[in-house]
């Protein structure tokens, strides 16, 4: 998934914009922390992933000593490594961490890990409406709330600017007219393809892009007893939809079919594509010199396309912050959980020139006038495919079922079966792995 690979947006015009900002002042003053600092001198552990993002709130934690008493040691794990940090905390912790951050597909099988923190959100008044519902659910199993966002990623469709303008295209925002459109600069073009897309198998890098094709159709992975319906008629057309993408219409590179996320980006950043769907966090490869051949001026960026009057969708990723169950320092990683959770520190990290990450998982920030004026319009865009999309509620027993639902998909995208073929039978293979657990 994308949250392996280099997760930062380079920015124009982003020193001008944060230059007016003091550098720590907007999180000096934190809502919901308590009064008298009652927890001074207490040392919270905080077990995190790597990334830029949390790198940066480790650099203001002086601000939140400041208000607290409190000091916090962060340590840092790779991706690759983060499950199993987690997982041993879980099973053989002795109150080491009392902040932890999991990935939205953990959460589930992770979930005796954490402590609920809905008394505690109620207690802070802490707005759950700050974040969009796609996120916000991610931190959710059971009926409960164990972990508040703090790290999120979504899709958007990239596009070469510089060809549209140059043969007068419009941007597509429905699947119908990126095919259309993808056929026009092929006849246009020489030697680029109309759209790259990210489906090579594995970590289900061939179904991130179809959710979209499936939640348009109006679709679902399950229904409300929690059973298989991405084979409803809907589904089997949005799969449909989504091969003849890749097969039938001829518009993608060759060798598709074969193509990792880093191969499609590669593909576009080489000059070889003129469209790409895929995580927000790519443009800072496509504008990176040391690995693509673009300059900014030739990217552009809009929501991920959808069906004629239907609403946008986006794929995400989602990381959030729990507070492990043997914490025996609890009220104080509350006071942590309550800083991190302020819109103000996110937009700080944002508008900062001297970090360059793009990710926000608040409202106010993805709507913010100053955030989108650094970043292109990037997170207004990212705001309206998170207003409708659905979002995957991840069991124990998802990686079972992704594994399922590759299998299908590459069966049907390389014609060893049908899509009905090949999707009943994933049907029929996800009711077992769902009876089994």
């Amino acid at each position: 998934m994308a949250i392996r690979r280099r997760e930062v947006l380079a920015a124009a015009g982003g020193a001008a914009l944060a230059a007016a900002m003091p550098v720590r002042a907007s999180v000096t003053a934190t809502p919901g922390l308590r009064p008298g600092k009652p927890f001074a001198g207490q040392e919270l552990k905080v077990l995190c992933v790597v990334s830029s993002q949390f790198r940066a709130h480790e650099a203001r934690l002086a601000a939140f000593t400041e208000q607290t008493g409190i000091t916090a040691k962060y340590t840092f794990v790779p991706f690759a490594s983060m499950r199993e940090a987690l997982t041993a905390e879980m099973v053989g912790g002795g109150g080491d961490y009392d902040l932890a951050i999991a990935m939205d597909q953990w959460v589930a099988s992770l979930n005796n890990l954490f402590d609920p923190i809905d008394d505690l959100v109620r207690a802070k008044s802490i707005p759950l409406d700050r974040w969009p519902e796609a996120h916000l659910r991610q931190g959710r199993y059971d009926g409960k709330l164990l972990g508040l966002p703090s790290r999120g990623h979504v899709q958007l469709l990239f596009y070469r600017r510089d060809l549209f303008e140059k043969h007068n295209l419009t941007v597509p925002a429905t699947w119908d007219a990126l095919v259309e459109t993808a056929k026009a600069v092929q006849e246009k073009e020489s030697g680029i393809a109309g759209v790259s897309v990210p489906y090579g198998r594995g970590n289900g890098q061939n179904l991130m892009v179809w959710y979209n094709f499936l939640w348009g159709r109006g679709a679902s992975l399950f229904d409300e007893r929690g059973q298989p319906a991405f084979n409803s008629t809907a589904g089997l057309q949005s799969v449909q939809d989504y091969v003849d993408l890749l097969r039938r219409h001829r518009v993608v590179p060759a060798g598709a079919l074969s193509f990792t996320e880093q191969d499609a980006v590669n593909s576009m950043g080489q000059g070889n594509a003129a469209m790409l769907p895929v995580w927000w966090w790519v443009r800072s490869t496509l504008v990176n010199p040391q690995s693509s051949r673009l300059t900014e001026s030739q990217i552009g960026f809009a929501p991920m396309p959808s069906y004629e009057g239907r609403p946008r969708t986006t794929f995400t990723n989602t990381w959030v912050w729990g507070i492990p169950r043997r914490s025996r320092r609890k009220e104080a990683a509350a006071e942590l959980l309550t800083w991190i959770a302020n819109p103000a520190l996110e937009r700080e990290v944002l508008l900062d020139p001297r970090e360059n990450d793009v990710v926000a998982v608040m409202q106010p920030n993805l709507l913010d006038e100053a955030v989108n004026a650094r970043f292109g319009g990037m997170h207004r865009f990212a705001a309206e495919g998170l207003a409708r999309t659905q979002s995957i509620t991840y069991g124990p027993e998802w990686p079972q079922i992704s594994e399922a639902l590759e299998t299908a998909m590459s069966e049907a995208a390389t014609g060893t079966r049908t899509v009905p073929e090949a999707f009943n039978g994933a049907a029929a293979q996800v009711r077992r792995i769902i009876r089994r657990g």
